[in-house]
């Protein structure tokens, strides 16, 4: 799936810049991307956003979404996403985090390209923390329902659930990973390039969201596979369009897990005993279902209650000795009998030079999620304070 993602503000050209960073590491380029900010500091430490795509807009007051409105560059950006658009794009992707000024001004930019473009649009936004107060809560609450009736549909990522989490997934994952790897030779190849210092939670969020996001687009991209390394099910765009086109509400969850390293013999020893098959076949599908359940409880954008899913999508990815087929199915079964509606989508993504096993699920179509309603009631209770209809 081929997507044009465009970062709003700070977050949004984050996520973008760590998007385009994963995405180039693959042989396979899903992703093209602008970003546009008042900010010229963090137009300037972006790394993968080329410098002709980093939008620099400049209100005379950016604490006012009506001043942010009246100078973002609409015109700009939609000439920057024709201009790329090869005619093999499948979606457009706009990014931004809620909570601040530039969020406010997304409905009406989606509006705006809405009229000239003919692709879906979605939103990949991040709820914030707790710990930004009241004010900046309630006001993205108003800018996801907003969002809400403009866009195609919204991933969404809870950064209060994911404060506690985020160092104990992405640490030991991240230790000797590419991205990390290839961090430290840009520092050394473009010393050039200013770095503004990143909050080390947005850091490890921005490449969590990322590898979700990569790793859903590469998986439908077969043209350029081997022959013997092509997935049983392919989980192509159209597959993916149809799980979460027109469903609102949005989240994803991912789990992963590195497998032990293969020994010596152990292509001789499948040929072995019956009883020896037969367990390394259950730890396998054991390895596939506990991997979904993490997926779906643990380690998902947002806490989602399952009973509210109208449509799921599940993909496993890891070398293809590994992937499980009865474990797959134990997992369709699973969430089949779990979410509210009867669409359940399937795939898997062969990889072979990987040391990890991977379960990737979207849920999709919820009317709510568990912090949007304690959003609301922060909402509530703030305008019954002021007396107000609207924070």
């Amino acid at each position: 799936m081929r997507i044009l993602a465009i970062g709003l503000g700070g977050a949004g050209s984050r996520i973008i810049d760590k998007l385009l960073e994963h995405d180039r590491m693959s042989a396979i380029h899903c992703v093209e991307g602008l970003a546009a900010d008042s900010d010229a500091d963090e137009l300037a430490s972006l790394e993968m956003v080329p410098a002709d795509r980093r939008l620099f807009f400049s209100p005379l007051d950016p604490s006012q979404p009506d001043d942010i409105a009246a100078h973002l560059p609409k015109e700009e950006i939609l000439s920057h996403l024709q201009a790329m658009d090869d005619g093999d794009i499948d979606a457009l992707v706009l990014c931004c985090g809620l909570g601040g000024t530039h969020a406010s001004v997304a409905p009406d930019l989606v509006s705006f390209l809405k009229k000239s473009l003919v692709e879906p649009v979605f939103g990949l936004c991040t709820l914030p923390r707790g710990s930004e107060g009241d004010l900046c809560l309630a006001r993205a609450l108003d800018q996801l329902d907003m969002l809400l009736a403009t866009l195609d549909g919204i991933i969404v990522f809870d950064n209060e659930a994911w404060k506690e989490k985020v160092p104990a997934i992405t640490e030991p994952e991240t230790a000797m990973d590419a991205d990390a790897i290839a961090g430290k030779l840009l520092e050394k190849l473009r010393p050039d390039i200013p770095r503004k210092r990143v909050d080390p939670f947005h850091e490890a969020m921005d490449t969590l969201i990322a590898r979700r996001l990569s790793l859903l687009l590469r998986a439908g991209e077969c043209s350029t596979r081997e022959p013997d390394n092509l997935p049983e099910v392919v989980l192509d765009a159209g597959e993916i369009l149809n799980t979460i086109q027109g469903m609102g509400l949005l989240t994803i969850g991912y789990a992963r897990e590195e497998l032990p390293p293969a020994r010596p013999l152990d292509h001789i020893l499948r040929f072995g005993p019956h009883t020896r098959s037969v367990r390394e076949c259950h730890v396998k599908a054991s390895r596939v279902v506990d991997l979904a359940k993490r997926a779906v409880f643990q380690e998902i954008s947002a806490d989602t209650d399952l009973s509210q899913v109208k449509k799921a999508l599940v993909l496993i990815a890891g070398p293809s000795h590994e992937m499980s087929m009865k474990g797959f199915m134990t997992v369709r079964r699973w969430l089949d009998r779990s979410i509210q509606g009867l669409e359940l989508r399937s795939g898997d993504y062969p990889v072979k030079e990987t040391r990890y096993l991977g379960v990737l699920v979207i849920l999709a179509g919820m009317e709510t999620l568990p912090r949007i309603g304690e959003l609301r009631r922060t909402r509530e209770r703030l305008q019954e304070e002021n007396g107000t209809k609207k924070v």
